[in-house]
């Protein structure tokens, strides 16, 4: 199960890491990640800055490929303290974000990576927006992977529908799978790939037990960290996935081309439509509420009804 420890927390809140915490809630460009024993921070679906928890510091990392794209005569991250155990190391780290983000800008400009880019959009969408709060899904991680329990997710999203918000236990998860541009529908890591997978993962009830639990974790720390925008009940209540709610298995289709046939042919083919029969998720695409990201329980098509759009 990922989390972050109950000192990690308070660290984050109102300890040596909260100039970290208050830069991102400052900066909608930002997200934070929450992992195992760490987090990142992601800028345009990258890892911009992790921070791990140690015994009596904090291990920061950044990406050395970021700062040699440009044939920089000097890697800029070696003139920040690896180790922090003081406010004046952090306080380095906080006021070179700018210079950082700088540098991822200069090596996605070289190497873009659009997909991961979006999946980052729908998060600040419905997590941290202005409309947030009137959205139905909520985004507990990106570019999710933990090969203990064999889990490769884009999108890992918690459904909590707006007129059963006074209870926690009303909540859906939601696996998202994004795809931007045609060139990603098919070949390895398409769409069929993307059926098979899950179909393979909720056949172990173990795996499944154990994401939910994460997601539960990364919910709650998240808005304990303020970093969940929506109403909140006068009961505080927490969210709580179940086994016993069926999850939703969500396709997130982006810039699809109109005129392809592409995508039409891989849904009506039969190799899809045997994959898709099956009891454990419900299949669900994603249609925008005109254009946006913001996720409803509305905009979520049945297979039939997807299709039928063609």
């Amino acid at each position: 199960m990922r989390g972050l420890s109950d000192k990690f927390i308070i660290s984050l809140m109102s300890g040596l890491l909260q100039p970290v915490l208050d830069r991102v809630k400052k900066d909608d460009t930002l997200m934070l990640g929450i992992r195992d024993g760490y987090f990142n921070i992601y800028y345009r679906g990258g890892n911009l800055l992790r921070i791990t928890e140690k015994q009596n510091s904090f291990d920061l990392f950044f990406d050395k490929k970021y700062d040699l794209s440009e044939g920089h005569k000097a890697y800029m991250a070696l003139t920040l303290p690896e180790i922090i155990t003081d406010h004046s190391q952090l306080d380095k780290w906080v006021s070179s974000i700018a210079s950082l983000k700088e540098l991822m800008d200069f090596w996605l400009n070289k190497n873009p990576k659009m997909e991961r880019e979006f999946q980052q959009l729908v998060e600040r969408e419905n997590n941290r927006s202005p409309i947030s709060g009137d959205t139905e899904y909520f985004i507990t991680d990106i570019e999710f992977a933990d090969s203990s329990i064999g889990a490769r997710f884009d999108i890992l999203a918690v459904k909590w529908p707006a007129s059963k918000r006074k209870d926690g236990k009303n909540c859906t998860a939601s696996f998202i799978e994004m795809k931007y541009g045609d060139g990603a529908l098919s070949g390895k890591s398409g769409l069929i790939d993307h059926i098979m997978d899950i179909n393979k993962f909720l056949t172990e009830k173990k795996n499944y037990s154990d994401i939910l639990k994460t997601m539960t974790t990364q919910f709650n720390q998240l808005d304990e960290l303020g970093l969940m925008n929506y109403n909140h009940c006068t009961n505080n209540t927490k969210v709580q996935l179940s086994e016993n709610n069926k999850p939703e298995f969500i396709f997130l289709i982006a810039n699809h081309n109109p005129r392809s046939e592409q995508l039409k042919n891989i849904l009506t083919d039969s190799e899809f439509n045997n994959a898709i029969n099956t009891e454990h998720y419900d299949l669900r695409f994603y249609v925008a509420s005109d254009a946006g990201y913001g996720m409803h329980e509305k905009n979520m098509l049945s297979y039939e009804e997807y299709v039928s759009r063609f």
